[in-house]
């Protein structure tokens, strides 16, 4: 058998794992445009706060409180969404009413890109914090999601959103490699995206897609699009539990067959506006990553027909390994010590990608999800 499909398929599947991290690692020392130190502004400029909710009775309180705290030199509006809400959510943000917390009430189910499109037209702020009902801000991150806009050449700021629990799952472990990603595309204004806990945006760079889309990757990438730059301060932080596997798997499926039409739209964008190295990051970063497990599934064939010859017969079989890895985390998981999980998380969140997209095709993309215990809208 012709060997080159095999490398033809593994140089795909390598691209948004090894290559692109390595070509932006060059690019970040080449052509620094940002340093992670940021100027103080003059004058501090009014902040509002979006958040939408659903049945956050639990958080709540703590959450607007924790947002009450912050310590910023100038003003902070903060906007509760929620999104029909049938636990005491209202009833507990709303206490808060006589400290300037806006709340706004939806009488059915719109989603959070909806409902944040309606709480920025209560809100007055010049620069837009987006974030959750169950994140913890450190005392200076809306100081530190702000302070980049200091540059008037920067639309976006990405901030560093933290595990608050005690072990590893399938998105902690991912994201601190996308941290590391983060921060060599911050030194470019490159960011690609944005962290729905804790992020920052210029107001009148608020352009989503569609009358009926605005979230935080969308948002993030169109900043560029209109030459704005993204960036990443990783001191704006912001502590959020991770949920369990089974949740976190059901949140991919709804973040991809979401996401998928967003990237095919920012693409052509993209395209339209001759950002080319936006329009290269889509495609590797997001498009190619869906695709890693079935890539990987076709490398591991196609390299079990050239087994017969030696050194592609060792690659099956690492292929193999890791796949057998990946079984013994899902039925070993309890036992196993988390940096041997790795292949199990790349295959959950590669099936869930997989979900995601087919549910695309089918016509049946996931806007709104109920989450099988009370929590954090998704």
């Amino acid at each position: 058998m012709n060997p080159v499909p095999f490398w033809l398929v593994l140089g795909l599947f390598l691209s948004p794992w090894l290559i692109y991290p390595s070509v932006l690692f060059g690019i970040s020392m080449l052509f620094r445009k940002y340093s992670s130190s940021w100027k103080t502004p003059d004058d501090w400029p009014s902040v509002s706060v979006l958040i939408a909710a659903r049945n956050e009775e639990a958080v709540i309180a703590s959450r607007i409180k924790n947002l009450l705290e912050q310590n910023y030199g100038g003003s902070i509006e903060i906007l509760i969404g929620s999104d029909s809400s049938d636990d005491e959510t209202d009833a507990i943000a709303g206490a808060f009413k006589d400290q300037g917390v806006i709340v706004h009430r939806s009488g059915e189910r719109i989603g959070k890109p909806m409902m944040i499109k309606k709480l920025l037209e209560l809100s007055n702020g010049e620069i837009l914090v987006f974030s959750d009902a169950d994140t913890v801000f450190a005392p200076v991150t809306i100081r530190e999601l702000v302070i980049p806009f200091s540059n008037p050449s920067v639309g976006c700021v990405d901030g560093s959103r933290r595990n608050s629990l005690d072990g590893d799952t399938c998105e902690s472990i991912y994201w601190k490699y996308e941290t590391v990603i983060k921060r060599m595309c911050s030194y470019f204004g490159a960011v690609l995206g944005a962290t729905g806990a804790v992020f920052a945006l210029r107001r009148e760079l608020f352009k989503p897609l569609s009358s009926r889309r605005a979230d935080d990757f969308e948002l993030a990438v169109m900043t560029r699009i209109e030459g704005s730059s993204c960036v990443f301060n990783e001191d704006a932080i912001a502590a959020e539990p991770s949920p369990d596997d089974t949740e976190q798997y059901r949140r991919l499926v709804r973040i991809v067959s979401w996401m998928s039409i967003s990237g095919v739209l920012l693409m052509g964008k993209a395209l339209k506006k001759r950002k080319f190295l936006l329009f290269l990051q889509l495609l590797v970063h997001k498009v190619l990553r869906w695709f890693s497990g079935l890539l990987l599934a076709a490398a591991t064939v196609l390299a079990g027909f050239l087994s017969n010859n030696q050194f592609y017969l060792i690659l099956f079989l690492l292929l193999c390994l890791f796949h057998a890895a990946a079984a013994a985390g899902f039925l070993l998981k309890r036992f196993m010590p988390s940096k041997l999980l790795f292949p199990y998380y790349f295959w959950l969140m590669s099936i869930a990608a997989i979900d995601g997209i087919l549910r695309i095709l089918s016509g049946n993309p996931v806007e709104t999800w109920e989450k099988k215990s009370k929590g954090r809208m998704s």
